[in-house]
């Protein structure tokens, strides 16, 4: 029984250095630095801390961190203005970067993806809910540079997956989508239109996820910005006067109005169908 027990113990060690990675925690309130510091030091990452965007900076300009934890609202450089500083770099030279919001500031999140955010977190958040976002971001490859798509039949393709998606025919347009995926998957009209499949499919993590690379890949993409917010509003009031943007002259349809965020599958089936 007990060289079973060792041998876990190092396979757990194992694990726990293989997924090691430098966080920079950057949060002006000690309190909040040090509650994240110990969640993420528990699953060992190796946990460091900045107290405002400035002190970020010159840590960065030393040693790049492999995520960063940032808080949108310090008095000394800002989060917002540290994205700010970040935007124009390249993603493959800087790093994924998670937000920290105040609850309800949903526009702020947006606007923070439209710099650069990878996702963003609510305060107070639990320590499984940040190692689960921390961990999602880290499994998703850096996002390519934004490139046009150069296909002649792209836009065609990214119709029928629209007009499969009003008809309620979700397994074409899910092969629709990976057709268009296969000319370009870092295009925000096709990660916006993923991101619709995926809510209407029930699968709401992976919309969010979508609707956030769309906002990064354009930052002026309105729809993926509405989508976000409206999914936000379902997943926290349970309603929303906000609509189903799908990115053509119809993406403004019947606004949701719904009492609870479990109905929100069937609710958005009907909706992207036209019927309200």
């Amino acid at each position: 029984m007990l060289p079973k027990l060792g041998e876990q113990f190092e396979h757990d060690q194992d694990n726990l250095m293989k997924n090691r990675t430098n966080i920079l925690i950057v949060d002006d309130e000690p309190n909040i630095r040090l509650t994240l510091r110990t969640a993420l030091d528990a699953v060992g990452h190796e946990v460091t801390e900045a107290p405002n965007g400035r002190v970020a900076l010159e840590m960065m300009g030393q040693r790049m961190p492999g995520l960063m934890i940032l808080d949108l609202s310090m008095s000394v450089m800002d989060g917002m203005s540290l994205l700010e500083e970040l935007k124009e770099v390249p993603s493959s030279e800087k790093p994924p970067i998670i937000v920290l919001t105040a609850y309800g500031s949903i526009a702020a999140a947006v606007k923070a993806m439209r710099l650069g955010a990878r996702e963003f977190i609510e305060k107070p958040t639990t320590p499984d809910d940040l190692r689960a976002t921390v961990q999602a971001v880290l499994a998703e490859p850096p996002p390519p540079d934004v490139t046009p798509p150069q296909e002649l039949n792209y836009d065609d393709v990214l119709n029928q997956v629209r007009e499969a998606l009003r008809e309620g025919e979700f397994k074409d347009a899910e092969s629709l989508l990976m057709k268009a995926g296969s000319i370009t998957s870092n295009d925000a009209t096709f990660l916006n239109l993923a991101g619709v499949f995926h809510e209407a499919s029930g699968r709401k993590a992976a919309a969010r996820s979508y609707y956030g690379k769309a906002i990064r890949a354009n930052r002026q993409y309105a729809p993926a910005q509405q989508n976000m917010r409206r999914l936000y509003e379902l997943t926290t009031l349970g309603s929303t006067t906000q609509s189903v943007a799908l990115g053509d002259e119809q993406q403004f349809v019947a606004p949701i109005s719904s009492n609870a965020a479990d109905k929100l599958t069937d609710r958005l089936k009907r909706l992207i169908r036209g019927h309200g």
